[in-house]
């Protein structure tokens, strides 16, 4: 059995097909490793270089009757980060009816592209280049059907090629303009139905900026895809059979297969002790006071103030969305059949997960989940990172609140109100207002300030403010990078984290800003949290490069190793992930985007707070001493034990 890739040369306008032995390469990281620190050799290229490829692909037991094992992950040079980063869509995998196992996207077109890829059933891989005008894909992103961004150029799509999506039961990914405009772009992607879209299914690959390599470094607007090649043909017959799963479930485990794996993802199901269910339903209660707010501003609050706050988010966005989405059992899956059904979707449209409602609610000061809802609809029509585009957000937010900024400099009609010890849940109207005004300036690069921050990233646009606004920046004795929580790369990189009280988020690992990482609410002395976030980072890349959904990491990983070994020969799986997440430091190193300190004083504070509020008495003792000789004695520790772990 090899692994496939499709190399699509836009430029040329030709592709051709690449075997990769398995078990060298069981999905699209292992191909991406493979590429891009072999073969083109990325990291002396710029990230939207031709030659930046943007591996898109599944992994090697999609295509069976296993569950949440089709997501479509990517593999990219990051414009944000500046080094090898993966971004990964669920269910999007389960329509790749297709012989090969990946797309390899190279070379640059003058013109905007849709690429159409297909497979007759004979195993052919058939690839169309359709040009669309500059002009007529904006008018699109504008405005069409009713639609916004994505959701108009896949209604677009849907019409123009109906008969495709029809006859190949195709899928799309797309790109907003926020691909054009920004280093946040994200990719897109809806489950269609005969190329009608099942609003509520949708999902992103985001982080990092996959959406904008495609576009700025390709060319191209949409890759649509379909086939009628029968997958299964290339897999272990066994896992084709309902029955052979099943039987091997109550062998190995005592239990039904569709039990385990429900058990397994009871949290973003339906957890009967919190009478909820979704990431959303489940985090709230479980973080408390812990939930970030204010552009991470919460870590100098007082506990009292905190649960005040909380008490907001449980109230005015909890209880409504359990009204909305879990008493309706409104639930959806991202494409494929899937028992967990993790998408909770409210008023027939809106899919409300905690990382985009959170990040762009109270982080930026809106507790009103349907005033939240507004800003998430705009952000995904426009194909932002939610995560990253929060903490943008909530950067631009705090500068005007503390007078760095003026309204009129980021082309805003007013201020936010943005004071937490003054905060009202009625502010979140005009909260929500600042921020949509702000998205559509970042989206269309239509202001100057919006367009450098979008552009350049918070970590380089900080440091050009502190230049730009000297002045202010010395009165008032801050710096704009202060305002910014992010874990840096090298001199330029850095990504902001996921939304929690944590320092396994900003801990120096060769791949932040996704789940690779301990990064449960805990402090824990530094030689110890490095060898718990690096066997966690070796568990994560096994489950993303096997295209495996995370809800359902609980079972994959305890499970698949055993039956790769038993039907594919497949062993020493820790070793294998060992050397892989080594080739990624080796290409981070190359890239010069290796893990540096911490260069934001809000950053070294999340670490300070985490320590006292998680009673790590002997480090918040010492942060409490010294705070930045405390800070680099904690980085330097655990970057050496990584280091040390990473070469055993």
């Amino acid at each position: 059995m090899n692994y496939r890739a499709l190399f699509i040369d836009v430029d040329k306008r030709s592709s051709w097909v690449k075997e990769y032995t398995v078990p060298e390469v069981m999905g699209a990281i292992d191909l991406g490793i493979e590429i891009h620190l072999r073969e083109l050799k990325t990291y002396n290229q710029h990230p939207y270089s031709p030659l930046n490829a943007l591996v898109i692909g599944r992994g090697i037991l999609a295509g069976t009757k296993l569950y949440g094992i089709h997501r479509l992950v990517t593999v990219f040079r990051s414009p944000l980060t500046r080094g090898l980063h993966v971004a990964s869509m669920g269910g999007a995998a389960y329509q790749f009816k297709l012989k090969v196992d990946a797309l390899v996207i190279v070379g640059s077109s003058e013109v905007p592209l849709v690429i159409k890829v297909y497979d007759e059933g004979d195993g052919v891989s058939r690839v169309e280049f359709i040009e669309i005008s500059d002009r007529e894909l904006e008018e699109i992103w504008r405005s069409y059907g009713g639609f916004k961004g994505v959701y108009a150029l896949q209604k677009y799509l849907s019409e123009k090629y109906k008969d495709f999506y029809s006859k190949y039961d195709g899928r799309s990914i797309l790109v907003g303009p926020a691909s054009k405009y920004t280093n946040i772009g994200a990719l897109f992607s809806i489950t269609l139905h005969r190329g009608e879209m099942e609003l509520g299914s949708e999902d992103l690959a985001a982080r990092g900026g996959p959406g904008s390599v495609l576009y700025r470094a390709h060319h191209i607007a949409a890759i649509i895809y379909g086939g009628l090649y029968d997958v299964s043909r290339d897999r272990p017959l066994q896992l084709s059979e309902s029955k052979w799963i099943m039987d091997w479930f109550i062998k190995n485990v005592g239990t039904s297969y569709p039990m385990e794996v429900i058990k397994a993802g009871v949290k973003y199901r339906y957890d009967d002790k919190l009478k909820s269910g979704g990431t959303f339903g489940s985090n709230y209660p479980h973080l408390k006071t812990a939930t970030p707010m204010f552009n991470f501003n919460n870590i100098y609050l007082s506990v009292e103030l905190r649960e005040k706050l909380h008490g907001l988010i449980m109230k005015h966005m909890w209880e409504p969305f359990n009204k909305e989405a879990i008493e309706t059992k409104s639930w959806k899956v991202c494409g494929e059949p899937c028992p967990i059904a993790c998408k909770k979707v409210r008023k027939g449209k809106y899919k409300s997960d905690y990382e985009p409602y959170e990040g762009l609610g109270p982080f930026i000061g809106i507790f009103d989940l349907h005033e939240i809802e507004r800003v998430v609809e705009l952000a995904d029509s426009y194909g932002f990172d939610a995560i990253e585009l929060g903490h943008l957000i909530g950067f631009v937010f705090e500068a005007l609140e503390r007078g760095l900024l003026k309204q009129d400099e980021v082309g805003l009609s007013s201020k936010p109100l943005f004071n937490p010890n003054e905060y009202k849940v009625e502010y979140s109207k005009h909260n929500a207002d600042l921020a949509i005004e702000l998205i559509e300036s970042l989206a269309w690069g239509k202001q100057p300030l919006a367009r450098l921050i979008g552009e350049r990233g918070l970590r380089s646009s900080a440091k050009i403010l502190d230049i730009l606004y000297k002045e202010r920046v010395e009165a008032l004795g801050v710096k704009f990078e202060d305002l910014v929580v992010y874990a840096p790369f090298g001199e330029e990189g850095h990504i902001t984290p996921n939304y929690y009280w944590t320092p396994g988020l900003i801990a120096p690992l060769a791949i932040t800003g996704r789940y690779w990482t301990l990064y449960a609410s805990v402090f824990l002395p530094p030689e110890e949290y490095a060898k718990k976030s690096f066997e966690r980072a070796l568990w994560e890349y096994f489950d993303d490069n096997i295209g495996s959904c995370r809800f359902h990491r609980g079972w994959i990983e305890a499970r698949l190793p055993k039956i790769l070994n038993e039907l594919m020969g497949v062993s020493n799986i820790v070793d294998i992930l060992k050397k892989r997440y080594k080739d990624i430091v080796d290409y981070q190193e190359k890239a010069k985007a290796q893990p540096v300190f911490w260069d934001s004083k809000k950053t070294i504070d999340i670490a300070a707070t985490a320590a006292r509020e998680f009673e790590a008495k002997e480090w918040a003792a010492k942060f409490s001493r010294d705070k930045l000789s405390a800070a680099i004695e904690w980085w330097n520790k655990f970057y050496e034990k990584l280091n040390e772990l990473i070469k055993a």
